[in-house]
């Protein structure tokens, strides 16, 4: 994957540049000021990163970056609709003393977010606030891990999922330590709650029950009297049964002359027969009524009992026994707090030992890429005119945590027979600056990021010197693309294109940045720039010359 086409509009000083990037080395130089580095930030934008309000070219509405990636990059499919190329956009907008940004990628809308992961590993960015960074512990851990590559990455992973199961279930066993009382407290609480409607028991629907029969016990008198009343005015002599049974008499002696009719006794000897026994029926229940006080006592007890139940604890006989049900089994799991404790137990000491193997195994890991990235680092000191320093990376246990259980420093012994400090305190700023090239050469050398940027990486370096890096960056712009913001013509020499960033004023009579593509001719004007600070002179062009001859025999 290569950048094909960069477009930079409203960015800094630049108005509005398109120019065409192709593969290897590609430097871009200009004077001070010129707005060389918007070129970076521009693709800093491009891999989402923050956008701040002072990137808005002044007056302009919004800044606007665009490149077309070929091939698109591995995890682009969902944005290709084209398999040859994918076009990534950044506006970024600003309003007062905020910034609102969006994102395209492939001509649709897409988070801000996506460009990271899509484009944040497939374009480096190595910008000069590294050689500062280079002092904090946690961006050299940072370092260390990315130089182990795949290999440390998964140690990494694998450890940081044994440190969340010791967390979670030592947080576990924490809370229910700290719940021992609220614990205890509440299994009380609980058992004398089933005490006490165990003590009742009441049963679902139990109430529509208790009321029937309280209304039957308490009308039991007159409930017998009127069935004695009813039986009397159906079965006694003279009554409804008699009457009927003379009304099947009268139609006997027509029975078989008219079928209709015949249909009508039929039905009257039915109604006689169901009053005879309907007389039966309400005697027997007149005979089984009884007036029990005792039982009507007991009733209105039970029927008490369950109502301060149900104002107590809420609920009708069904919600009670269903709360019972719960409590039940709410004071078998607290009763099981202390096995559960126990087990607990177990599990962190399990846990922790799974965390520490897995703590051990990244250590090893990191060692080994300590010793990798020192080695690598060294070599391209000694071409850095740092022969006698000796840089190393120090891997040390500490207490664990998410990102390991190792503390890396890196460490420096700029002079032969001094102890190796920490970088902070062993390096001078020009030294510093070098380390972190070096550093910056290590990782690129382990990586196989396809588009890699450096922005002004020479700083505090220059002769020789100067024309190692740049045969360090031609050599890594082999099979991938190298951008390099520089103010060294030594460096520039060694490159395969040549950018420059030119101020000039607009016709509205605003400054403006333009970039160019240099040919041949021009790049030994822009050298002799470089190196003179002037264009005329042929001391510095026959230089120039020269370095671009030796440039091109390496």
């Amino acid at each position: 994957m290569q950048i094909r086409e960069l477009r930079i509009r409203d960015v800094g000083v630049i108005d509005d540049v398109t120019v065409e990037l192709s593969p290897g080395l590609t430097v871009v130089s200009g004077e001070t000021g010129a707005g060389k580095t918007m070129v970076v930030g521009a693709l800093q934008l491009l891999r989402g990163e923050r956008a701040d309000v002072d990137q808005v070219r002044a007056g302009a509405s919004q800044a606007l970056v665009e490149a077309r990636f070929a091939p698109p990059p591995p995890d682009a499919s969902d944005y290709v609709d084209d398999e040859q190329a994918l076009v990534a956009a950044r506006e970024v907008a600003a309003e007062g003393a905020s910034v609102r940004s969006k994102a395209r990628l492939g001509g649709r809308m897409a988070p801000i977010g996506a460009l990271s992961q899509i484009l944040g590993s497939a374009v480096d960015v190595h910008a000069q606030a590294d050689s500062v960074r280079l002092a904090d512990e946690q961006w050299q851990r940072a370092v260390l891990d990315r130089m182990g590559g795949d290999g440390l990455a998964q140690q990494l992973s694998a450890y940081q999922r044994a440190w969340a199961r010791w967390r979670d279930t030592d947080a576990e066993l924490r809370r229910l330590a700290s719940d021992e009382h609220e614990r205890a407290s509440k299994l009380q609480r609980l058992r004398d709650e089933l005490a006490e409607i165990d003590a009742v028991d009441p049963r679902p629907g139990e109430e529509q029950e208790l009321d029937a029969e309280l209304t039957r016990l308490a009308h039991a008198e007159e409930l017998a009297a009127a069935a004695v009343a009813a039986a009397e005015a159906v079965g006694a002599e003279g009554g409804a049964r008699d009457a009927l049974g003379n009304g099947v008499a009268a139609l006997r002696p027509v029975a078989g002359t008219d079928s209709v009719l015949d249909a009508h006794a039929e039905r009257l000897e039915g109604l006689a027969a169901e009053a005879q026994d309907l007389a039966f029926t309400l005697r027997a229940y007149a005979e089984d009524v009884e007036v029990d006080e005792e039982r009507l006592a007991a009733l209105r007890a039970r029927k008490a009992a369950l109502s301060d139940l149900g104002r107590k604890y809420g609920g009708n006989a069904a919600e009670l026994a269903e709360y019972a049900a719960w409590a039940r089994a709410e004071v078998e799991r607290l009763a099981g707090g202390e096995q559960r404790a126990a087990e607990l137990a177990e599990t962190v000491e399990r846990a922790r030992t799974e965390r520490d193997d897995a703590a051990a195994a990244l250590r090893a890991a990191r060692g080994a890429a300590a010793e990798r990235l020192a080695t690598e680092v060294n070599g391209h000191l000694a071409d850095l005119a740092m022969e006698t320093a000796r840089f190393a990376v120090e891997v040390e246990p500490v207490e664990p945590g998410w990102e390991g259980a190792d503390r890396v420093r890196f460490v420096l012994a700029a002079n032969p027979g001094e102890p190796a400090l920490p970088l902070a305190k062993a390096a001078s700023g020009g030294e510093r600056s070098r380390v972190a090239l070096a550093v910056r050469l290590a990782l690129a050398d382990a990586d196989d990021t396809p588009v890699m940027v450096f922005d002004e990486i020479d700083a505090g370096i220059g002769g020789a010197v100067a024309s190692e890096v740049g045969r360090k960056l031609a050599r890594l712009a082999r099979g991938r693309q190298v951008l390099c913001v520089t103010h060294l013509a030594q460096l520039a020499a060694f490159a395969d294109a040549h950018l420059t960033v030119t101020k000039s004023a607009t016709a509205e009579g605003r400054t403006a940045a333009r970039v160019a593509l240099l040919d041949e001719d021009d790049r030994i004007v822009e050298l002799s720039r470089m190196l003179s600070g002037a264009t005329a002179s042929e001391l510095a062009a026959g230089h120039a010359a020269e370095l671009r001859a030796a440039a091109r025999r390496m």
